[in-house]
């Protein structure tokens, strides 16, 4: 399907988020955020399952970062009353926007393997992984904003926003939650890689790069349990999504290997 069917699910989220950085600036958005999100999610959705049904789930980075994207708008969608949705909204256009551009193709072992029961598995064990850490990045933002808005006595710009007790204990979980999945997804690649590449599939570049994020997401759990928590799991979280986001849009585009895209 032509990547065009997404442009009005982008479109609504744009003003979703623009009405959300921007409160009282376009009211009659505000008023409708949550019909005007189910309609974009339901199109956006219905799009995304027939591009991945029509090539027989050989799904690509376009559709990795636009699960996450669909995702972010659930929770956006199922959250109004928070102020999160303010970093929820402009992300997902991100994702979206970049899910748009970035180049068609297939994964290279597929031309191998072909389609396995195993691919469905995989790939949605770590689009749930890779949504449960975009989650742990918007808690870990929201943290960071409501303690520099503490630091600086600025309590009226705190608004609906969670106290920092709330968020810390989200973060925790969200990347927990995260790692599970991400755990369990490239537990079953794995398996699947060498019940059936003759080559070694674990020199990968994107398996070595993937490793590094789960083994960054794992020291980062390992030192909640000792201790370290609010501020710097903020920062931990952060920085490990954005070494998925770098891993989805580098490692994958332009460096060769099973997990490369074949255009």
């Amino acid at each position: 399907m032509e990547r065009s069917a997404y442009i009005p699910a982008l479109a609504v989220y744009g003003l979703l988020a623009f009405s959300t950085l921007l409160p009282g600036v376009v009211p009659v958005v505000a008023r409708h955020a949550r019909a005007l999100a189910m309609v974009a999610i339901t199109a956006h959705a219905s799009v995304l399952a027939f591009g991945i049904l029509q090539f027989m789930w050989g799904a690509s980075i376009h559709e990795a970062l636009s699960s996450v994207s669909l995702i972010l708008m659930v929770w956006y969608c199922l959250d109004l009353r928070s102020r999160a949705r303010a970093i929820l909204a402009p992300l997902a256009v991100v994702l979206l926007g970049t899910a748009l551009v970035v180049p068609q193709g297939s994964v290279a072992a597929l031309s191998i393997t072909g389609f396995s029961p195993w691919l469905p598995l995989h790939l949605g064990l770590m689009f749930a992984g890779l949504a449960g850490c975009a989650w742990s990045f918007v808690v870990g933002i929201a943290y960071l904003l409501v303690r520099w808005h503490l630091k600086n006595r600025r309590f009226e710009a705190l608004g609906a926003l969670p106290p920092l007790e709330v968020l810390d204990r989200a973060q925790y979980r969200t990347t927990l939650l995260g790692f599970v999945f991400l755990t369990l997804g490239i537990g079953v690649g794995g398996v699947w890689a060498a019940t059936t590449l003759a080559e070694p599939w674990f020199l990968d570049a994107k398996v070595i790069f993937t490793l590094i994020v789960w083994a960054w997401y794992g020291v980062t759990l390992l030192a909640r349990r000792s201790g370290v928590s609010g501020r710097w799991g903020a920062v931990f979280s952060i920085i490990g999504f954005s070494g998925m986001i770098f891993s989805i849009l580098f490692v994958n585009l332009l460096i060769s290997g099973w997990h490369g895209v074949v255009r």
